[in-house]
């Protein structure tokens, strides 16, 4: 099982651990853990490192 840990661009902030799904609808990013605890962020996805699992996201301001 690959697992990611979710990071913002702008600080590299931790936005979640153990991430097992991403779900993209339109700015709106969806992020699962393994536990199904649920975060959504308005932003894009940067780049995702799948050998340090390792996704970033620049964060939509509000």
């Amino acid at each position: 099982m690959c697992l990611s840990n979710i990071y913002r661009e702008q600080d590299h902030t931790l936005l979640m651990e153990n991430t097992s799904r991403i779900d993209i609808d339109g700015d709106t990013i969806r992020l699962r853990d393994l536990f199904g605890d649920v975060r959504e962020i308005r932003g894009a996805i940067v780049s995702a490192d799948l050998e340090q699992n390792e996704v970033v996201i620049r964060c939509s301001e509000n």
